[in-house]
């Protein structure tokens, strides 16, 4: 009973966001009384998604500051969060339509004006972080978020390149990489937006640095600060018999048992990011691959995202002002040009950042218009979406239903292990899924479906040894838990029932 409980509440709580989702799209845009323009997106797609539109401007409350942005950088971020990719994310973002429709983080600005209770900034303060919606005019801020005031040696357009991808570095090299003066590390992307901020901040950590990019930016990268340079169209580190205590990952590239060929034997990988399609839960197994490979090598594996924090916002602002980080900026665009910024950075060839200029004089283009020509249409992706959550969720259910009608006929009077033949389908997907995170091949990864399949069958049989072995193998502590409670009642439950019979 309490499985069909669980079963309704995630279909239930699957078709709320669905018509909420259609709700939300189908919501008129209200009246605006004070504007301000920014680029909004009311449908996952290309950049051709974007429009230049007429907002509600922000008004900050007593423990805010509202910002006049200046400039702005563009980060893979966001056009993630465009095209709606990977699309399990779209359980918090709207899974047909974004639920927030404002796009940019990274910003720097000027303090217009601020709340009551503010005291580290005052109207007029030059400032740079991270808020959700920076490709605006305005933005509101909380004192203590991530919010810092800008070097004066840099510009507004620097400044806004700072704030993911800089911190990024930071927190890989510093917190996960648990970087140390001599050490030698390699970054992998180092000509891209996370890259020349590595290099830079690796080398002001005392660091023997190696960068690995392009021929053509290989010239950049030296003069940044890399020690040394592997082009790698000429090149493959992970077989050139040297070896890393760091290596710091953009592009994902090879495969773990690859890097492990060029880590020392107690060195690290961060990977922050990759350049492969990950629309499915490509993401979440890039996540979940170092962590389960870790477990059986001497190295440490990782993946990692930034925690945007108005500490280490001030540390990269010491950086900038003692001169040891200076943002390397590839191109500029205008706010109209937007979706031409963001089709040039999903290229995935852009050297340094890609900054937005959020000027008033600079904006001549039309108010409520498309940004890019070409018509918008999500029906593939809510398509996607939905084929998703059946095949997961409703297939392995159904098959499990008429495979517990099946022992019941054949066995009239005997209970099954109800869920058995549902754990049996999402073993076997599991078995899989593990033979490829540990890169075993194909042939393995089915042999080791099979084995917890065949092991989940004979559970469903109320075969206790299968049980035993099957949730052991799982690797999963929530498993052990939920199995060993679910069996000790069902086995209680035939303790009572045999002395009645």
């Amino acid at each position: 009973m309490k499985a069909h409980i669980h079963f309704f509440i995630t279909a239930s709580g699957t078709a709320a966001l669905l018509f909420t989702g259609a709700a939300l799209g189908q919501t008129p845009t209200p009246s605006v009384a004070s504007p301000m323009k920014a680029i909004v997106y009311h449908d996952y797609g290309s950049p051709d998604v974007l429009r230049l539109e007429e907002v509600e401007k922000p008004v900050p409350d007593d423990n805010q500051l509202l910002i006049r942005v200046r400039a702005a950088s563009v980060n893979p971020l966001d056009w993630h969060y465009m095209r709606g990719t990977p699309y399990f994310m779209r359980m918090g973002t709207g899974l047909r339509k974004p639920t927030v429709t404002q796009l940019g983080v990274d910003y720097a600005g000027t303090v217009e004006s601020v709340g009551r209770n503010v005291t580290r900034f005052k109207p007029g303060d030059e400032v740079f972080g991270g808020r959700t919606g920076a490709f605006a005019e305005y933005v509101c801020i909380g004192e203590h978020r991530a919010v810092a005031m800008k070097p004066a040696n840099v510009t507004f357009e620097q400044a806004a390149s700072v704030p993911i991808a800089a911190l990024t570095a930071l927190q890989g090299l510093r917190d996960k990489g648990k970087l140390q003066p001599g050490q030698r590390v390699l970054i992998n992307g180092a000509s891209g937006g996370v890259g020349t901020f590595a290099v830079q901040i690796a080398k002001s950590f005392g660091a023997d640095v190696t960068g690995v990019c392009s021929s053509r930016n290989a010239d950049m990268v030296r003069s940044i600060g890399a020690d040394h340079v592997v082009d790698y169209t000429r090149e493959d580190f992970t077989r050139s018999g040297q070896q890393y205590d760091l290596i710091l990952d953009m592009v994902a590239n090879h495969s773990l048992s690859d890097y492990r060929r060029a880590l020392t034997p107690e060195g690290k990988l961060v990977l922050v990011g990759s350049r492969q399609n990950l629309r499915w839960l490509g993401f979440l197994t890039l996540m979940a691959k170092p962590a389960v490979y870790s477990r059986f090598v001497s190295q440490e594996m990782s993946f990692m995202m930034a925690d945007l924090n108005k500490e280490d916002l001030a540390i990269l602002g010491d950086l900038m002002q003692a001169g040891k980080v200076t943002p390397v900026i590839d191109r500029r665009y205008r706010l109209s040009e937007l979706p031409a910024a963001i089709a040039y950075l999903e290229d995935g060839h852009a050297r340094g950042k890609v900054v937005i200029s959020v000027d008033e004089e600079n904006e001549p283009s039309p108010l409520s218009t498309p940004l890019a020509a070409g018509p918008v249409s999500t029906l593939g992706s809510d398509l996607i979406v939905l084929s998703l959550i059946a095949i997961v969720i409703g297939a392995p259910l159904f098959v499990a239903r008429a495979l517990n009608r099946r022992f019941q006929q054949r066995n009239p009077g005997k209970r099954p292990y109800r869920w058995g033949y549902y754990f049996s389908i999402e073993s076997m997907i599991g078995g899989i899924v593990l033979g490829v995170v540990l890169e075993a091949g194909i042939t393995v990864a089915i042999v080791c479906g099979v084995i917890y399949a065949v092991l989940a069958w004979f559970f469903a049989q109320r075969h206790r040894w299968a049980w035993v072995t099957l949730t052991i193998l799982s690797l999963n502590p929530v498993a052990w838990v939920i199995n060993g409670i679910y069996l000790w009642r069902r086995w209680a439950d035939d303790a009572v029932a045999r002395p009645a019979a």
